[in-house]
């Protein structure tokens, strides 16, 4: 699925999806951003970014993670990279108020808390090859 580049909405925001949520980019993770060290930036375009949002919200059981509360999502079986980085997995933090857009950012795997649990990836298991699931196992992707 390649990406696809969104308009925003006159609030700025993007959506909404098919569950009816939105999405807003934030401009600390935008390629543009200045650097910092505690903030992962995209290398996408920012209407693109939703095209990453999308079809994990729209998959919300599968792709939700109850550990770390939020939605993973990953483009085209990891062969996408989203980050500055080369981050190909995504996060999506549910740290909003019920009816605020989501927003995210690219993540490395390296650390647990930017990577799916192992029994979400059980979920995932029919929709990631096996040699993505284990690269997320091990922090390496």
């Amino acid at each position: 699925m390649p990406l696809i580049k969104s308009a925003r909405n006159l609030d700025g925001s993007y959506g909404p999806s098919s569950n009816g949520y939105y999405y807003i980019s934030k401009q600390d993770h935008r390629r543009t951003a200045k650097y910092k060290k505690d903030k992962t930036r995209w290398c996408i375009e920012e209407g693109e970014e939703y095209s990453v949002f999308k079809p994990a919200v729209e998959d919300y059981n599968a792709w939700f993670s109850k550990e770390n509360n939020c939605i993973f999502s990953i483009i085209d079986s990891a062969t996408v990279t989203l980050g500055k980085s080369g981050e190909k997995l995504a996060k999506f933090p549910n740290d909003r108020n019920e009816g605020e857009p989501w927003h995210g950012y690219p993540v490395s795997t390296d650390e647990s808390q930017n990577r799916p649990s192992s029994d979400q990836l059980e979920l995932l298991k029919d929709k990631l090859p096996l040699h993505v699931i284990v690269k997320i196992e091990k922090g390496t992707l």
